[in-house]
């Protein structure tokens, strides 16, 4: 069976970036175990001049030029779109497997496809305060709307996320979560006591100054806390606005930047963390908390939107309310201080993200879906 993957994929060897290129990293070498399938991936890159395709194991992977006119009409009407449909009608794979928004309005192909929705950019744009967010943000729910529509099979990377598109859609939902690079389930815990790691972009909609406060508030307290920031960008007004709080707080020794963190090294500090924080306002199913779980680590995270599907409170974490401080901080000081309890909960967690998120796991299901989206006695005319 031939499965062309559209989706984000780094270049081999370089940085992954994002949650969903880490996604189809798992996904396509899960997928590439499995006997009888061919995995060819297909990318739209910014400033390429010309088709590239290379190997990654055994998947293909297809570089094409990318687009230069904004996200949203590309994804409509634009030549990034035609080039993509153009490419897919000559590759003439058995299933399309869309992860990314193009996939949302494919044309009127008679190859097979499935859509795994991994985010809501109405949301996304009005929680990082972009700019002329309500605006793009309407725009972005009819495109999200009529897109899901017109879809026979849909992924859903997460209950909040079923719930979510439900309303816009007919189609079969199958529930599948996403998957976790094998090397976080092995990894060899040297736990440094205190240590705490945030993961993710700094920015509003993360609330990465909430965790920064909520640090502030326990060393007021006297427990000894410290916190690595694995993320960017760091500049910016809302980075300004972190460091003046750290300064004013005098919390340079408490407070690290890492800058864009690479897997491994983000592996490392997972094997360091007494937990990891991720106080968002807005998330469907952060690969960071996954990636966390994997590693036997306790998560602290909000109790809104897809993060109470992945975190039991009291059993692999805490949960607390988004910008509440003084709530986070208590977790925070309640799990450095119990040593017993960081056990119980990262064994809790990685005993939980075997089950779901292991890449071998993830692959299977999905093959599972491609098999009935193959057999649909409907093509996938959208």
């Amino acid at each position: 069976m031939k499965i062309a993957i559209f989706t984000e994929y780094p270049p081999k060897g370089g940085p992954v970036r994002g949650g969903v290129a880490a996604v189809a990293v798992a996904l396509v070498r899960g997928l590439t175990k499995l006997p009888g399938l061919d995995v060819h991936v297909i990318w739209l890159e910014r400033g390429r001049k010309a088709v590239a395709v290379e190997q990654d194991g055994s998947a293909t992977i297809h570089r094409l030029p990318g687009s230069r006119w904004p996200h949203i009409a590309d994804v409509l009407v634009g030549p990034g779109r035609r080039r993509l449909m153009g490419y897919l009608d000559a590759l003439q794979p058995d299933i399309v497997h869309y992860h990314e928004t193009y996939g949302l309005v494919p044309g009127r192909m008679r190859i097979p496809s499935v859509f795994t929705v991994h985010g809501f950019d109405h949301l996304n744009v009005v929680a990082d305060n972009e700019r002329f967010a309500r605006s793009r943000a309407f725009l972005w729910h009819h495109v999200e709307r009529f897109g899901l529509a017109r879809h026979r099979h849909v992924i859903s990377i997460i209950p909040y996320v079923r719930a979510m598109i439900q309303p816009m859609t007919t189609a079969a939902i199958y529930d599948i979560d996403n998957p976790v690079d094998e090397a976080f389930f092995t990894i060899q815990r040297r736990e440094r006591p205190g240590r705490l790691l945030y993961v993710g972009t700094i920015c509003e909609r993360k609330d990465t100054l909430a965790a920064v406060r909520a640090v502030a508030i326990a060393v007021k307290n006297s427990i000894p806390a410290t916190l690595e920031i694995a993320g960017g960008p760091l500049e910016g007004p809302y980075f300004d606005k972190v460091n003046a709080f750290i300064t004013d707080n005098h919390l340079e020794g408490c407070v690290t930047f890492l800058g864009h963190a690479s897997p491994e090294l983000v592996r490392q500090k997972l094997a360091e963390a007494s937990a990891l924080v991720l106080p968002s306002w807005q998330e469907n199913a952060p690969m960071a908390i996954a990636e966390a779980m994997a590693a036997g680590v306790p998560v602290l995270s909000s109790n809104c939107c897809g993060m109470p599907y992945m975190v039991e409170e009291g059993e692999t974490g805490y949960l607390v309310a988004p910008g509440d401080c003084v709530a986070l901080a208590d977790r925070i000081s309640h799990l450095i201080s119990n040593e017993p309890l960081r056990k119980r909960m990262g064994e809790a967690a990685c005993a939980t993200a075997l089950q779901r998120f292991h890449p071998n796991i993830v692959a299977t299901k999905t093959y599972h879906v491609y098999l009935k989206v193959a057999g649909s006695n409907h093509s996938s005319d959208v």
